[in-house]
C-alpha cells in the first residue's frame, strides 16, 4: 500500500511487466480531480513519464513523453526522499531496488 501527500497517493511499483509491456516504478494517482502520473520502463528498455487526466478541465488527455536512463534515476531519487521524509522506508527500500537495476542496465 502507499501513502498520501496532499490529494496524491505515491504507490508501489509494480514486480512484473503488465499486458501493455510497461513496468510501472512510480505511480502517484490524485483524487481530485481524478489524474495519473506514471513513470515506467517498456520491455524494450526504454522508460517513459505518461500524464492521464481523468475528469476536470483536461478530461481524457493523455500524454507520454520518454525520458531518459537519467531522468528515470533521477525521478526515482526524488521519490525516495519522498518517502523519507513522510516515514515510508519499506517504499524508499523498494524504490532503491528499482533504482540499482536500473544503474546496472
Amino acid at each position: 500500500m502507499g501513502f498520501f501527500v496532499g490529494s496524491w497517493l505515491h504507490d508501489i511499483p509494480d514486480t512484473q511487466f503488465n499486458s501493455d509491456g510497461k513496468q510501472m516504478i512510480i505511480k502517484h494517482l490524485c483524487f481530485a480531480p481524478l489524474e495519473t502520473r506514471l513513470w515506467y520502463k517498456l520491455r524494450d528498455g526504454r522508460y517513459c513519464c505518461e500524464t492521464h487526466f481523468i475528469e476536470g478541465l483536461q478530461e481524457g488527455e493523455q500524454y507520454t513523453d520518454f525520458i531518459s536512463k537519467s531522468e528515470m534515476l533521477k525521478v526515482i531519487e526524488d521519490e525516495i526522499g519522498i518517502c523519507k521524509k513522510y516515514g515510508e522506508i519499506n517504499l524508499a527500500a523498494l524504490l532503491q531496488t528499482k533504482k540499482e537495476e536500473i544503474f546496472l542496465y
